[in-house]
């Protein structure tokens, strides 16, 4: 156990030293001009172009759709938390009307069965948000509250009426990627910041998103991710 989380901990010091990295480099090769971009008040004013404006489909009601199959060994929370912390994010941050949201709240029985599309024209839902978790894993490091975690997820927007995807690009669905290299203040609050992080990284393509906050620091990037940044 100890060998693990001294390497979970070298991993966390060596990730936040590439990002370090990358920053200065930045600052170096561009001077003040980098200083005078995040000065300026037009900075924090810009904002992202959506892939998909879910906006635009706020007439619609929108059936927020959330699994947790066996195979991604999910703890039991994690359902419910993401479900609830999507439809915050919905209403506060893309500015959806709370009623024209809809819930997927089964009634029993194996829900991997059912067809998400077939249940979101019995509720008359226009738009189906399906967001599947893939594979899940929290730890203990053992260290007072101190956990380590990550989680895969797969979302897709389909046009109900159509039958199709319309976000992503891809129609096999948008992979997140999210993880916390440490987190002092217990399996719940690593657990919050896999469920914001999932959430923000899902939601941010489909409104106008502040360039400054599109990012977060637990998503997974690849190196070559950071530089494009």
């Amino acid at each position: 156990m100890k060998t693990q989380e001294l390497k979970i901990i070298c991993q966390f010091v060596a990730r936040k030293a590439l990002y370090a990295a990358v920053i200065l480099a930045l600052i170096v090769n561009s001077g003040c001009d980098v200083f005078g971009l995040l000065a300026s008040p037009g900075a924090f004013e810009k904002k992202t172009v959506p892939e998909y404006n879910l906006l635009a489909q706020q007439a619609r009601k929108i059936l927020l759709w959330v699994e947790c199959p066996r195979s991604s060994e999910a703890d039991y929370d994690v359902k419910d938390k993401l479900t609830a912390a999507y439809l915050i994010y919905l209403t506060e941050r893309v500015g959806i009307p709370s009623e024209k949201i809809l819930l997927h709240q089964p009634a029993g029985g194996n829900t991997l069965v059912q067809d998400p599309i077939q249940v979101a024209r019995d509720l008359d839902a226009g738009c189906l948000l399906l967001i599947q978790v893939y594979d899940y894993e929290m730890l203990p490091l053992n260290m007072k509250k101190y956990y380590t975690g990550e989680m895969v997820t797969r979302a897709v927007l389909m046009d109900v009426d159509l039958r199709i995807a319309v976000w992503p690009r891809d129609p096999s669905g948008k992979i997140i990627h999210v993880g916390v290299d440490m987190e002092t203040k217990g399996r719940d609050a690593a657990l919050g910041r896999l469920v914001s992080a999932t959430v923000h990284c899902t939601l941010r393509y489909l409104y106008p998103c502040e360039k400054l906050k599109f990012k977060t620091m637990d998503e997974r990037i690849s190196i070559q991710n950071t530089f494009e940044m």
